[in-house]
C-alpha cells in the first residue's frame, strides 16, 4: 500500500506524541493514534516501536470507528463480535480497548485508543470507564482542535505566500507588515526605493512616514490614494500611498502598503495628457541661415540642465523651440510642462507653479494640490512670459533656480526637484530690469543660455518651407486636396511684413485652404488684407498692388484667351484652377461682361 500524501495528523504528529504520552502517565494504560488510513501515527507502550506502520487486517475496530464516526468500547477484546474481523482473533493481546474519533465537523481525521493488556489494568479500566470515556472523547476534541489550527496556519501560511508573490509582481514599491509591526515581506521596488539589502529586522517604526500603519492595523481601515511625506534617506519626498490590512478567515494578521512617487504619478498623467507625437528640431521649420545656426547650438546644448531664455517676438516659436530642446535631449521621455506666467491671475498663480497643502487657503483642494515644478520633476518645465511673473514671486523662482527645491503654500517642507528650467519671453527683460520691473539676479540665473528667434520678416526664405508645411497639415486636418500654391499668391505672402510671425502665417494658411476650391492656394483664396496689400510693408514693384483687380484680370483674360460659350468657360476654369461654378460666381462678383 503506497500513500505519498501526509494525513492532517502526520503533520501534528509531535502534538500527537505528546498527547499521547501525557494520557498514558495519567492513566497507566498504553495509548495509540491512528490517521484515517490507520496509520499508527503516535503510541506508547508495546506501540511507540510500531509508530509509523500500518494496522490493515488487525484494524478492524478502528476502521470501524472511523466509518461511523462514533467510539467504541471493547470490554473483552479478542472475543466479541466486532473481533472476529480481526486476523488476531482468538489470540489478541489486548485485554480491553476504549476509542474514540478524533473528528471536526463531520470529518474524521483519525482515531485515539486507550489500551488495557493485564487484568490489574482491565479492573482500573472498567471501574473508571464513564470518567475515561469523557476524558478520551476530550482529548480526541483537542487534537482534533489542533488540526483544524494547523489547517488554518498551513493555509495562511499558503494565503502569505500568494500574498507575497502577488506583491513581487506588483511594479510599485509594496511592503507587507505583521500585525505586530514587523516586516513581513517587501517587492524589489520597495528594497530599490528604500536603499534595503537586509529587512529583516525592520519595522513600521523603522519608516517615520509610515507610523499610521499602526492605526491600520488597529482601526482596520483602508487608506486609499493619499498624498504623504516619506522621509528617505534623510529626504522627504511625496508619495500616493494606499494601504490595507491583511487578514484570514476574519484573523487580522498584518496590513500591506503601496508606496507610489508622486512623480511617478505625474509622469503617468503626463503621459495620457499628452500626444504621442514628440517635438523635435525637425519640427522648428526654417531653412535660413539664423535657424540654421540656431539649431545647430540647440544640438550643443541640448543634453545639458543649465537654464535656457529664449527671446523672440510673439508668435515666432518660442514653445515649438522649447520642446524640441526638451526632446532632444536626455529627458525626452520626461515630463515638459508649460506654464504661461502672463495667463494666469496673480493671485493663482504661486499655487499654480509650487502647490499648496491641505487647508493652505480658503477653497483649498481637500489632501493638498503638487505643482507644475513638481509634476514637471525629471523633466523641463516652460515658463512663457516670464516677464509678466510678478515681483514677489520673482524671489520664489530665485530660490528654485539656486536651491533646486520649492516649498508649497502652506507648508514649510522644502522638497527637492530635478528639474531644467526653460522661459521665454517677447518682452526686453533688460529694460524691464532698469525700470525694476524684474529682478537683475533672476535675469542673469535665467540668461545662462540665451537663445533668440529672428522674425519671419527677416527670414523669408523660411516662408516657402513653412507655407509647404502647413498646406500639407491642414489640407489633411480640413479633408482637402491641396498640394501648392499659385505664384501670385506666394508672391502676395512675400511682400507681407508679418507682424504676427509664424503663427498669423499658419493661420492664414488655413484660412486659404478653408476658402480654396482647387488643388493650389490662388490669392483670391487668401484673407482680405493679401488681395489688397494694406500691411504697411511698401511696395516692392513700384506701387501698391490691388490683389482683388488682379484675380479680375486673369479671369478676363482666360475668357479672351478661350471665350464666352459653356466650353471655353470650362477651359477657363481649369486654368485658373477653379470649378465653373466658382468662376460663374466670380464672373457676377467682379461684374465681368461677356463683351469684353
Amino acid at each position: 500500500m503506497l500513500m505519498t500524501d501526509i494525513s492532517e495528523l502526520e503533520k501534528i504528529q509531535d502534538i500527537c506524541s505528546q498527547v499521547s504520552e501525557a494520557i498514558a502517565s495519567e492513566l497507566n494504560l498504553d495509548v495509540e493514534i491512528v490517521d484515517r488510513r490507520l496509520k499508527r501515527i503516535a503510541g506508547t507502550g508495546k506501540y511507540r516501536d510500531r509508530v509509523g506502520r500500518y494496522l490493515n487486517e488487525d484494524g478492524a475496530v478502528y476502521s470501524d470507528v472511523i466509518r461511523k464516526g462514533k467510539g467504541i468500547v471493547v470490554e473483552t477484546a479478542g472475543e466479541e463480535e466486532i473481533c472476529k474481523k480481526c486476523y488476531k482473533h482468538g489470540d489478541c493481546e489486548e485485554k480491553a480497548e476504549l476509542s474514540a474519533p478524533i473528528a471536526d465537523s463531520g470529518t474524521v481525521f483519525g482515531v485515539i485508543g486507550l489500551v488495557c493488556f493485564t487484568d490489574e489494568q482491565k479492573q482500573n479500566f472498567m471501574e473508571r470507564l464513564p470518567s475515561h470515556k469523557l476524558f478520551i472523547e476530550k482529548m480526541a476534541g483537542l487534537i482534533a482542535a489542533s488540526v483544524v489550527k494547523a489547517k488554518l496556519r498551513e493555509e495562511e501560511r499558503l494565503y502569505t505566500q500568494e500574498i507575497m508573490l502577488l506583491i513581487d509582481r506588483i511594479p510599485d514599491p509594496v511592503i507587507a507588515f505583521e500585525a505586530d509591526g514587523k516586516v513581513l515581506h517587501i517587492n524589489a521596488s520597495a528594497r530599490e526605493l528604500m536603499s534595503l539589502d537586509d529587512w529583516q529586522d525592520a519595522t513600521i517604526d523603522s519608516w517615520p512616514g509610515l507610523a499610521f500603519l499602526h492605526d491600520v492595523i488597529s482601526t482596520r481601515r483602508e487608506i486609499e490614494e493619499k498624498e504623504l511625506f516619506i522621509n528617505l534617506d534623510g529626504e522627504e519626498k511625496p508619495f500616493l500611498v494606499s494601504a490595507y490590512p491583511l487578514s484570514f478567515e476574519k484573523n487580522l494578521f498584518g496590513a500591506m502598503v503601496l508606496l507610489r512617487p508622486m512623480a511617478k504619478f505625474h509622469q503617468l498623467f503626463y503621459d495620457m495628457m499628452q500626444p504621442h507625437d514628440k517635438i523635435g528640431l525637425d519640427d522648428f521649420i526654417g531653412v535660413s541661415r539664423p535657424i540654421v545656426e540656431l539649431k545647430e547650438r540647440v544640438l550643443r546644448i541640448a543634453k545639458s540642465r543649465s537654464t535656457i531664455l529664449i527671446t523672440g517676438e510673439s508668435g515666432t516659436g518660442k514653445e515649438i523651440l522649447a520642446r524640441a530642446i526638451h526632446y532632444t535631449g536626455d529627458g525626452m521621455d520626461k515630463p515638459f510642462i508649460t506654464v504661461n506666467c502672463g495667463a494666469i491671475p496673480d493671485n493663482l498663480l504661486e499655487s499654480e507653479l509650487f502647490g499648496y497643502d491641505e487647508g493652505a487657503f480658503t477653497g483649498a483642494r481637500k489632501g493638498g494640490k503638487p505643482g507644475k515644478f513638481e509634476m514637471a520633476d525629471g523633466g523641463t518645465i516652460f515658463l512663457d512670459e516670464i516677464g509678466d511673473m510678478p515681483i514677489h514671486l520673482q524671489v520664489k523662482l530665485l530660490r528654485v533656480l539656486q536651491e533646486r527645491e520649492i516649498e508649497r503654500l502652506g507648508s514649510n517642507r522644502s522638497t527637492k526637484i530635478n528639474v531644467r528650467i526653460i522661459a521665454a519671453t517677447n518682452s526686453n527683460l533688460e529694460s524691464k530690469v532698469r525700470k525694476g520691473e524684474f529682478r537683475d539676479d533672476l535675469y542673469y540665473r535665467l540668461n545662462v543660455i540665451p537663445l533668440n528667434i529672428p522674425p519671419l520678416r527677416q527670414r523669408l526664405e523660411d516662408l516657402e518651407p513653412l507655407i509647404e508645411y502647413f498646406i500639407g497639415q491642414y489640407s489633411g486636418i480640413l479633408n482637402k486636396n491641396i498640394s501648392g500654391i499659385a505664384p501670385e499668391a506666394m508672391k502676395a505672402l512675400r511682400q507681407y511684413t508679418w507682424p504676427g510671425n509664424v503663427r498669423e502665417l499658419e493661420n492664414t494658411i488655413e484660412y486659404a485652404i478653408n476658402m480654396e476650391e482647387s488643388p493650389v492656394i490662388h490669392v483670391f483664396s487668401l484673407p482680405e488684407k493679401f488681395r489688397t496689400d494694406r500691411s504697411g510693408s511698401g511696395d516692392t514693384d513700384g506701387g501698391s498692388i490691388d490683389m482683388r483687380g488682379s484675380e479680375r484680370e486673369l479671369i478676363c483674360e482666360a475668357l479672351r484667351r478661350y471665350g464666352t460659350s459653356y466650353g471655353g468657360k470650362l477651359k477657363a476654369a481649369d486654368e485658373l484652377g477653379i470649378g465653373i461654378a466658382t468662376l460663374y460666381r466670380k464672373i457676377k462678383r467682379y461684374s465681368i461682361h461677356l463683351s469684353e
